[in-house]
């Protein structure tokens, strides 16, 4: 097996680790955060999970982009990389203020309303979603996903700076749950078959 892939391998397995991160968010975060937002621990975990999914996401679109190939899947894994590494500092961040006890920060200093975890995320799924489309090789459904799940993202971005908790659950709802996990789990199967 080449290095590349091998490393579009290994970005597969990260995939999953995002889907899994991400569904294991959910849980804490709707079962025991958003029941309590005073247990400190549950939020430290949920944001530890954030940073855990964010670490396997520079993984993982690290080698969507190299699938992709060119100067465009460059750009693509750059990109990911980046968004990926804010995020997973805004978990770090944000688990360890909630462990010591200095939560009460209103905006993040590291990913203020989520500009990297939802906002470049969302940016980063679009962009790849009209890349794969173009893809002849792949089934149309899984860059619709992508690009779905982009702009949910870019749509719960803005619903955190108005503080829509609504807008928030129903759009944070189907990335932590439906459109992120699927489009993970599905490019997890497509990077480990290759």
């Amino acid at each position: 097996m080449s290095g590349d892939a091998a490393f579009r391998r290994w970005g597969g397995f990260a995939a999953y680790g995002v889907a899994l991160f991400s569904i294991l968010y959910a849980i804490v975060y709707l079962g025991f955060v958003r029941t309590d937002p005073t247990n400190a621990s549950a939020s430290a975990l949920a944001n530890a999970l954030i940073a855990a999914g964010a670490l396997c996401a520079a993984f993982g679109t690290g080698a969507v982009g190299a699938f992709i190939g060119g100067a465009l899947g460059g750009w693509i894994s750059a990109f990911g990389v980046a968004y990926s590494l804010l995020s997973a500092t805004h978990g770090v961040f944000a688990a360890i203020s909630d462990a010591q006890g200095y939560a009460d920060l209103e905006v993040s200093p590291t990913d203020p309303r989520g500009f990297a975890t939802f906002a470049l995320a969302g940016v980063w799924l679009i962009v790849a979603g009209r890349a794969l489309a173009a893809r002849t090789d792949l089934r149309r459904l899984y860059a619709q996903l992508a690009i779905a799940a982009g702009i949910d993202l870019v749509l719960l971005f803005i619903a955190t700076v108005i503080g829509s908790t609504p807008l928030i659950l129903v759009f944070g709802g189907l990335a932590s749950v439906v459109l992120g996990p699927i489009f993970w789990a599905m490019t997890g199967r497509l990077l480990t078959a290759q």
